[in-house]
């Protein structure tokens, strides 16, 4: 089964219970009687990531976003809600978790990668990288209750990107390294960005934000406030804040009359991968002209059966539209889309010239004007041994001066 979906949560809830001195724990076990009161640090919170995205989790403090983070790296767990978390994750949250203060740098290595999964042998094999980009020299051997919070920094980060985890979870422990590793670390994240690793990054940076993320959450209060791409919910927050400094918000709440509405962060029907398949069920990049393919879009349903569309479109790299179908244009009756499904478009001849396009296919509404979920294939060549110019292929017949006939038709 291929999943396109890194991280899902659904739901989400997690509440503290505060007592006002530690001997109320027990008072509350004997008496059977509540003597805490119950803080929301997150509530309600649903959002997605795709394989290969970078998130980036911002917000004020205290609004719930450190929580946040620990839930998806398991060190808590939620009060009530779906979390999934699909791929080794490697965290960076607090300085100096899951490090023991008497061991060296060095034995730290090997704690901290096993507790993530690493054989002793596969340690041995990235301790002298994690060391070097660590530039803890003699340091590493000595006992990290002697290092400073930049030194735990470097050592934490090298182990949590060095034992090549499918997901990166970074709370903002960035912040306290000097401007040099900031600059080696960030470094590292835009690589593994590249190589389509997930990414998840709290940060109260909005430039970095924007640099290294694709999609941003705004938490306010536990809440979330919005969620789409890191430009539009960075802006809407940097506008929250300058409101606020003008005393224009009330209650941390967004300003009366132009708030910004809340998104729905878990669409209703979820595109999680476009395949290109040749005639024998290969997925293919590269395509022979006139070759008959079949596009595969897998969907997601999270909650119960829901009517709607499906479309696919063939792009050019500057996103102009060369074609594009849909289920509801094909006058087919609606689809009900339900858990995960399949749905394949056969295209038996792509009359397309050479180039490189790319297919997107969308989840929408019944009516087809909702967009509830889009998802596109990687970059695909188009190959053409013919010497017609354009965008795709026409049959076409030439007849010149002299009785002298030409045709270009289709190959039999």
């Amino acid at each position: 089964m291929f999943n396109d979906l890194s991280i899902e949560v659904n739901g989400l809830n997690k509440t503290f219970r505060l007592y006002h001195k530690p001997a109320d724990r027990l008072r509350e076990l004997l008496f059977r009687r509540s003597f805490h009161k119950e803080f929301k640090a997150l509530e309600d919170i649903s959002f997605f990531v795709s394989r290969g995205e970078s998130l980036g989790i911002i917000g004020d403090n205290g609004a719930g976003k450190s929580t946040l983070l620990k839930i998806l790296a398991g060190t808590l767990t939620p009060t009530s809600g779906s979390v999934r978390v699909d791929g080794r994750a490697a965290a960076l949250l607090e300085l100096g978790a899951g490090f023991h203060p008497e061991f060296t740098g060095r034995q730290n290595i090997y704690l901290n990668a096993s507790l993530m999964g690493l054989t002793e042998a596969e340690i041995k094999e990235r301790e002298q990288d994690i060391i070097e980009f660590s530039e803890l020299g003699k340091f590493i051997d000595q006992p990290v209750k002697t290092y400073s919070s930049g030194m735990y920094l470097r050592l934490a980060f090298s182990i949590a990107t060095s034992v090549d985890p499918e997901i990166l979870i970074i709370d903002e422990a960035l912040s306290v390294g000097d401007q040099y590793f900031q600059q080696k670390c960030i470094k590292r994240m835009a690589s593994f960005k590249e190589r389509k690793k997930t990414i998840v990054f709290c940060s109260h940076s909005m430039y970095l934000v924007q640099e290294l993320c694709n999609q941003a959450l705004w938490l306010n209060n536990g809440r979330l406030e919005a969620h789409g791409d890191s430009a539009t919910v960075v802006g809407a927050y940097l506008t929250f804040q300058e409101n606020r400094a003008q005393g224009l918000v009330v209650d941390q709440g967004v300003e009366n009359g132009a708030g910004i509405a809340r998104k729905p962060s878990l669409p209703e029907i979820i595109v999680q991968e476009v395949l290109v398949l040749d005639s024998s069920g290969k997925e293919i990049t590269r395509i022979e002209q006139f070759q008959e393919v079949t596009v595969r879009v897998k969907t997601r349903r999270p909650g119960p059966p829901l009517e709607g569309h499906l479309a696919v479109g063939i792009l050019r790299p500057d996103g102009q539209l060369v074609f594009g179908t849909t289920t509801k244009e094909a006058g087919l009756e609606p689809i009900i889309f339900s858990g995960e499904q399949i749905t394949e478009l056969r295209i038996p001849s792509m009359p397309l010239l050479y180039g490189c396009y790319q297919i997107k296919a969308l989840a929408t509404d019944v009516v087809g004007l909702i967009c509830y979920s889009e998802k596109s294939t990687e970059e695909l060549t188009f190959h053409c041994e013919r010497p017609e110019l354009g965008v795709f292929w026409i049959d076409h017949h030439w007849k010149v001066p002299g009785d002298r006939q030409a045709s270009a038709s289709l190959p039999a």
